[in-house]
């Protein structure tokens, strides 16, 4: 018998069914030689009808695992991702990164290189089986998974898939790591363990003790001025309870960079500021890891503090000194459908407080429109073109239904979000998430217009070959918008920031932070079949805008390369 042709179903073929019936529905892939019994398993799967998820192809694994957080945040269903051995596994770290800072459950698959040099099918047969092993493949991610395993011999694949997948949908949610040696896979599988049923996995999130929500009503009541701080993108649910809960009670909302509140909500105060953390009495901390950062600013001292968030000490970070009068772990949207209730009974006889605030509130979001209006008009005629102007541009252009993946490139404040899913960028810091962001979010939603905007860093960083390459393949189109302003522009600012009466504030080029000569990034796009344009006038953005989004509409992926300023405005 030809030992290369199993009897049976292998485990690959199960594990590819196990992922379907835990409701993952696509595999971003990027192979190597441990791919074989995969690669073998779907034209097995193929050719008997079998139902397995659909395995995307993805040039560089950096990209792929960005697909699969812009994916999870469009469509709240869990991606996986698979790569080739301790290598593909290292190229993933920074997305993985910023997965885990940002609660996206992966589940993130890699071969292991054959484990056996004789006496089985899959056993090392080139010379690279023995250089990729290691002594712990798993310890290069550990750190930012929530739980990893390698698969054995005889182990029930169904179970491990279903506890994987349990593991990265319960709060808090995150990326977890299997292993998967090449002689496993190839195996006939003996005893798959029983199909998972189906069902929502993942554990119910919990909800904070209404002891502690209550002491955090009667902590609210009593304020006079309380606000809410919320620096980390709210989930669609915790994104309408908030909009609730403040406008119900005026309370004014300062946000970070994230879609944590609607732009058109009265009590939305914009960006966390010194003077809301100094003039307020109390301040409820929603789900923010870091809701103000305590060497630029320090919030009133006589201030009360409640922080609510699923883990409200956020264990993973190693050093974080916050302080708390009160800590609430539970889901945050239901905490917050919990306030707004008791909210209504224990501010009852206080409506002259609460219309006071309001009034306060109202004069504030006044004057802050007023000055976003005012920079507007300023930056209409700048050129090079001005970062708010692009912000301006685009929401003169989106669609009603649009999401704008944003990696430094277009500034939040001056951005019009309505919806959860109307903004996304990345939380850990980790540059070159923008692209795959955007690919996976639109093969989630496919008819979603989707605008990414990058600076010319992170650009190069977001493997552009690979994701252009993606979206021709896999008929994925999208916007990018390239801001070129020829250097790292947060290098620059952190270098005066930490120095502003250096050398470094008074020069025009600075070591280690110019991106010259620059490119022409559009032509990229066009080498995969996109349509590319350079942007230099301010009043053609708009124009360039429209006809990009047409290539889009169409079916054609578009870059527009926008030439911007090279300081901030």
């Amino acid at each position: 018998m030809n030992v290369h042709q199993p009897a049976g179903p292998t485990v690959a073929q199960t594990y590819m069914s196990a992922l379907k019936s835990c409701g993952i529905r696509h595999v971003f892939a990027n192979g190597g030689t441990d791919f074989a019994p995969i690669i073998e398993g779907i034209l097995m799967n193929w050719k008997a009808g079998g139902d397995m998820p659909e395995f995307v192809t993805v040039p560089h694994e950096n990209v792929a695992l960005a697909m699969a957080q812009g994916y999870y945040k469009i469509s709240g269903q869990m991606a996986g991702v698979m790569v080739h051995v301790n290598v593909g596994t290292a190229n993933t770290i920074c997305a993985l990164m910023n997965a885990a800072r940002d609660n996206v459950p992966v589940l993130l698959a890699a071969g292991r290189t054959p484990l056996t040099e004789t006496g089985h099918a899959g056993s090392r047969d080139v010379p690279i089986h023995w250089a990729q092993e290691n002594f712990d493949q798993a310890a290069i991610v550990r750190e930012h998974v929530k739980w990893d395993y390698e698969l054995r011999a005889g182990q029930p694949i169904n179970t491990l898939v279903a506890r994987a997948v349990d593991i990265a949908m319960s709060e808090p949610k995150g990326p977890v790591y299997m292993t998967l040696p090449r002689e496993v896979l190839g195996d006939v599988d003996l005893d798959p363990g029983p199909a998972p049923r189906p069902r929502a996995f993942g554990a119910i999130p919990a909800a904070p003790a209404m002891e502690a929500v209550e002491r955090a009503a009667d902590m609210i009541a009593a304020a006079q001025n309380p606000i809410i701080v919320t620096t980390a993108p709210g989930t669609p649910a915790t994104f309408a309870a908030l909009g609730a809960l403040a406008q119900a009670h005026a309370i004014g909302v300062h946000t970070g960079p994230h879609a944590a509140l609607a732009s058109s909500n009265p009590m939305n105060l914009g960006l966390v500021s010194a003077a809301a953390l100094k003039g307020a009495d109390l301040i409820l901390v929603l789900n923010s890891p870091v809701p103000w950062v305590p060497h630029n600013v320090q919030p009133n001292p006589d201030a009360k503090l409640i922080h609510i968030a699923t883990d409200p000490m956020f264990t993973t970070f190693p050093f974080r000194g916050f302080q708390m009068d009160l800590a609430i772990a539970g889901d945050p949207a239901t905490a917050l459908t919990m306030l707004h209730e008791m909210l209504k009974v224990k501010l009852k006889g206080k409506e002259a407080v609460v219309d006071r605030r309001r009034a306060i509130h109202a004069d504030a979001r006044a004057a802050l429109l007023a000055q976003r209006k005012a920079a507007l008009e300023a930056a209409a005629g700048l050129s090079p073109i001005s970062y708010a102007w692009i912000a301006h541009c685009i929401n003169t252009v989106k669609s009603s239904r649009s999401t704008l993946v944003e990696e430094l490139g277009a500034p939040f404040p001056f951005l019009e979000v309505e919806d959860a899913r109307d903004f996304m960028a990345t939380t850990s810091g980790a540059l070159g998430m923008g692209l795959g962001m955007a690919l996976g979010a639109k093969c989630a939603d496919p008819d979603r217009q989707i605008i990414t905007t990058v600076g010319d860093g992170s650009y190069m960083f977001g493997c552009p070959t690979a994701a252009h390459f993606t979206a021709q393949a896999e008929k994925l189109p999208t916007l990018t918008m390239v801001m070129n302003n020829s250097q790292w522009f947060a290098v620059r600012r952190a270098t005066v920031s930490m120095y502003p009466d250096g050398l470094a504030a008074k020069a025009n080029s600075l070591p280690i932070v110019d991106l010259s000569p620059s490119p022409d990034y559009h032509k990229i796009t066009e080498a995969f079949g996109g349509y590319g344009e350079r942007v230099e006038d301010p009043a053609k953005l708009i124009p360039a805008m429209e006809r990009a989004l047409d290539k889009v509409a169409q079916g054609q992926q578009a870059t527009l390369n926008v030439v911007v300023r090279t300081r901030a405005g």
